[in-house]
């Protein structure tokens, strides 16, 4: 009998526990490989463990997404770094809590293109001229003996299927974007001559971020977030998972001869294990957001950051 009660009350609780799901509204600006620990801890019930339905929102274009925050329409945001600082120094009331990848921008050339030298001359198509990607590539590019004037610009060229169009039409001849595009574009023949995390392994990319005052309001509910996420990017790092998460993000309806290599790109050069928030990445964000005129000065990482939220979810 005391068993037959037990049953019957797992029973009559069950939809009780399963109602009490709270439902987190995510924001991510496009279905890139950067969420694959977000597709893997949904499909691999993660987030349910922890009692949360994340409704995962694509927003497009970045401001529009921040502009969904300010509105209160998403809880959680994926966004830039470097568009968390500048909006943070424009009076912005966000904070970063994760960090999920290092900058791992391809840099993308035509086929004839061997070196840095052969750039000399050559047109590079760009999104935006104060994107914080191009801020760096342009860094890269003096680092390695090319001075503004030494090479054109195709400013607003759009998206990376515009720009790799481009190159591909050689009205330019060579541009940047992350994988998988970049992985479809070196399959095509487009050569990949560089890499940003190569050059700098700190600076903190795509991130998690929310409200400052609705985080802390709802501390149990971020932490519980990071702890499904977390979890997920070492349940990626396992190679018998392999194929598994490659067919998780076929599911999403990505190119499935890209994603191999999508999946060695985002580990290798993208993923930040724990999604450590790093005091010199931070430092250089500012630094680059300051030398583009982007803003006139940059504080410490906990004025844009506050690393107790993953702190607590890795206990």
């Amino acid at each position: 009998m005391r068993r037959l009660f037990s049953l019957l009350f797992i029973l009559l609780c069950a939809p009780v526990l399963t109602a009490q799901a709270q439902t987190v509204r995510v924001g991510a600006i496009s279905n890139s490989i950067n969420n694959w620990p977000m597709w893997v801890a949904n499909a691999k019930g993660f987030f349910t463990d922890e009692g949360l339905k994340v409704e995962l929102i694509v927003t497009g274009e970045s401001e529009h997404q921040l502009d969904m925050v300010d509105a209160g329409k998403l809880d959680i945001f994926h966004q830039a770094a470097d568009h968390f600082v500048r909006e943070i120094e424009h009076g912005k009331n966000y904070v970063v809590i994760h960090t999920i990848t290092r900058a791992a921008n391809d840099l993308l050339v035509r086929p004839e293109i061997k070196s840095y030298e052969d750039l000399r001359g050559k047109t590079i198509a760009l999104d935006n001229l104060q994107t914080g990607y191009w801020l760096m590539f342009k860094k890269v590019l003096q680092n390695q003996g090319l001075q503004p004037g030494d090479y054109k610009l195709a400013a607003d060229s759009g998206g990376p299927a515009n720009r790799i169009k481009a190159v591909r039409e050689n009205r330019a001849q060579f541009t940047y974007m992350n994988a998988p595009e970049s992985v479809k574009a070196n399959l095509e023949g487009f050569p990949i001559l560089t890499n940003l995390s190569e050059h700098f392994p700190e600076f903190p990319a795509s991130s998690i971020g929310a409200k400052r005052d609705w985080a802390e309001a709802h501390r149990e509910t971020v932490i519980k977030y990071l702890r499904a996420y977390i979890r997920a990017t070492e349940w990626l790092l396992v190679r018998t998972n392999r194929e598994e998460a490659i067919r998780i993000a076929a599911a999403i309806g990505h190119d499935t001869d890209a994603l191999p290599g999508s999946l060695d790109t985002f580990i290798k050069n993208g993923m930040v294990r724990n999604g450590i928030l790093s005091r010199e990445g931070f430092r250089q964000v500012g630094e680059l957001l300051i030398e583009g005129g982007v803003i006139q000065s940059a504080g410490e990482m906990e004025k844009y950051a506050d690393p107790s939220y993953q702190q607590a979810a890795m206990q």
